[in-house]
């Protein structure tokens, strides 16, 4: 198993693309290194079998870490370039790791376009044109924007309900604005 292991991370360090591994690779290498760790708890660490086994297992982890690293990045470009990948070519690992990926890639895509597509006719905030009666520093409208500061005198533009409010206080005057149809109309 030990040739299988080398063969496979050499020629994924040496190539772009990621290579063909059985669907059973990680499975069979798990029981390899799982047979190593055995065979060197019960062999003398101090005799030259025992330094061989436990210098195998430890080449064999870092290759196996190293393979699975590897492999892992060029599949997270490929899923996040949008590039097809041959499942033929992938372990069953692998395979649930792609379809995580797409998962979670198509889950972020969605959630930006969400929060980027313009504002439908309900999420427009309603605005109110004032005047201001009296100085104001920055607030925060009910749409969480920053409005302000005013100076008093000062025209401007907020959501109705915040207009509202600073009319009650007597900070602001309403002002009509008529549309530009009814304008031209008369």
């Amino acid at each position: 198993m030990y040739e299988d292991l080398y063969k496979a991370w050499k020629a994924e360090k040496t190539s772009l693309e990621t290579q063909t591994l059985p669907s059973d690779f990680y499975q069979r290498t798990e029981i390899y290194v799982n047979s190593l760790v055995q065979e060197s708890s019960s062999t003398d660490e101090h005799t030259p079998k025992g330094r061989l086994i436990l210098k195998e297992k430890e080449v064999a982890n870092r290759l196996l870490r190293e393979l699975k690293e590897t492999r892992v990045r060029k599949l997270l470009a490929l899923t996040r370039d949008g590039k097809t990948i041959n499942e033929a070519d992938l372990t069953e690992e692998e395979r649930k790791l792609v379809n995580d990926f797409d998962k979670s890639l198509q889950t972020f895509s969605n959630a930006l376009s969400a929060e980027t597509k313009p504002p439908t006719a309900e999420e427009r905030t309603e605005l109110s044109v004032v005047r201001f009666l009296q100085d104001i520093p920055e607030i925060v409208g009910t749409d969480l924007r920053i409005y302000g500061p005013y100076k008093k005198e000062d025209v401007g533009s907020l959501p109705n309900q915040n207009a509202r409010a600073l009319v009650k206080q007597g900070v602001a005057k309403e002002i009509e604005v008529r549309s530009i149809v009814e304008f031209a109309k008369k």
